[in-house]
């Protein structure tokens, strides 16, 4: 069954900011009847736009907000609604919508929600599992699912929905139950501050009959000082420390090698195919998200059978001695460092890409831990070179291919090449998962085939 977004009616002329993922899906619901104007920051590539679409104007690059004559306009999540013709264009009655807004206005099943600074894809992806997946009837979407209007008209009878502070800047909805895996600093180059991208995601709360917290994040911790929440979760305090602290329904926590649920032992380490501490602390998450929906069978299934994201810690491939391990995900320093921690081995590291007004501090003393050295490239290059100035030597590279290409040749056997950027992938690719194949690919046509076994 197709579903329509519920715009307006007499709706003749309509705005699409944007043929990223999300809209791209919308512009096959929208009526065909309507007149489109097509606007985008960047240059509108003409193969994304349909054959049967009656056009009133393209603007792209700095034009890209001239001439708003339009009654409605959908807008791609990472567009902020500040900018000044906007402001003036919603003073005149446009009406400024998204994916994410359309889809809360006609869901009619539960929503459990996901978001935070890292973790999130991989704990909404753990709780769509633990649901039973689509088979059972749990639709997952957003960031790291299907876009969200998309999902409406099928057979779920519950949504886990993967939220960025984009999309909790502007829209407002009610969540059945949410979760929040980190709050640290990301996204200051979309951002105003700090403050401003905290206050977006804890803004998820407040949309959200249950909540579920990290009391190992200092701000959730503090949070869930203060109130009641569902689910509080740990990898670092026993039960009695976070009984102590958190006031909570459910408590969830990592000790002895043991994944807890108020004490009770649910599946030892050893069972899991992922044993990083950040990949528990998202099991725990998704376990504390889903408890009430799913049975034990179910949960303890998927987390059996988990292996992880693509693009988050994967292995691509060995040669002489290398392994090579793709993990494009990782787009902020913190990320970053939690891999280093995680993976906890001698590493040749690549970083760069477009930054996002973050400081690379947090990287520093995993990199003098775990790198013996690091191949900085893209628009990123200098100031990783700078940020990392004495801690380990650091090459530079303008391209991201040869940078693969330098440190394929400079690696050692026993050691790790790592793609782990802390930065965006904006300078060169449209997305992570396009610079995780170019590296995949890069590394293969690097390394000798009869020399490389591929996992």
């Amino acid at each position: 069954m197709k579903i329509v977004p519920a715009l307006p009616s007499g709706i003749k002329k309509i705005g699409i900011f944007g043929l990223g993922r999300s809209n791209l899906s919308l512009v096959r619901m929208l009526p065909r009847d309507a007149v489109y104007i097509l606007r985008s920051d960047a240059r509108i590539r003409r193969q994304d736009i349909p054959g049967w679409m009656r056009l009133g104007g393209t603007y792209e690059g700095d034009a890209a907000l001239s001439d708003i004559s339009e009654q409605v306009m959908l807008l791609s999540p990472s567009v902020r609604r500040d900018r000044p013709e906007l402001a003036e264009a919603t003073g005149r009655g446009v009406i400024l919508t998204s994916d994410a807004e359309l889809f809360f206005q006609q869901v009619d099943a539960p929503v459990l929600a996901v978001s935070g600074s890292s973790g999130k894809s991989t704990t909404a992806t753990l709780a769509h599992l633990m649901l039973g997946g689509d088979e059972e009837g749990a639709a997952l979407l957003g960031n790291v699912g299907v876009p969200m209007v998309a999902a409406l008209g099928g057979d779920a009878s519950l949504y886990v929905c993967e939220l960025s502070s984009f999309m909790l800047q502007y829209h407002r909805a009610t969540v059945r139950r949410s979760a929040l895996t980190s709050v640290t600093e990301n996204h200051l180059d979309w951002h105003r501050d700090f403050e401003e991208y905290k206050a977006a995601k804890l803004s998820l709360f407040a949309l959200s009959s249950e909540c579920v917290t990290n009391a190992d994040d200092p701000i959730l911790a503090e949070y869930g000082r203060h109130r009641h929440v569902y689910g509080a979760v740990s990898v670092r305090c026993s039960l009695g420390e976070l009984v102590a602290r958190q006031r909570a329904d459910i408590y969830m926590t990592y000790e002895d090698g043991w994944l807890t649920k108020n004490g009770e032992r649910i599946i030892h380490v050893t069972e899991l195919q992922r044993r990083e501490i950040y990949n528990i602390k998202n099991m725990l998450c998704a376990m504390a998200l889903t408890e009430g929906f799913t049975d034990r069978e179910r949960t303890l299934s998927a987390l059996r059978s988990f292996q992880g994201l693509e693009h988050r810690a994967k292995l691509v491939c060995e040669a002489r001695g290398v392994r090579y391990i793709d993990s494009s995900i990782d787009t902020s320093p913190e990320r970053c460092a939690e891999t280093l921690r995680g993976l906890g081995e001698r590493v040749v590291l690549l970083l760069g890409g477009r930054g996002k007004g973050l400081s690379y501090g947090p990287i520093v003393e995993p990199v003098s831990r775990f790198a013996r050295c690091v191949v900085a490239f893209g628009e990123e290059r200098e100031r990783i070179r700078e940020a990392l100035c004495g801690a380990v030597p650091v090459a530079v590279c303008e391209g991201f291919r040869d940078a693969v290409a330098h440190a394929c040749q400079v690696a050692h056997s026993g050691e790790c090449v790592l793609l782990s950027p802390a930065c965006t992938s904006y300078d060169e690719f449209t997305s992570f998962e396009e610079r995780g194949r170019a590296f995949a690919e890069t590394v293969r046509g690097t390394c000798s085939k009869k020399d490389n076994k591929e996992i």
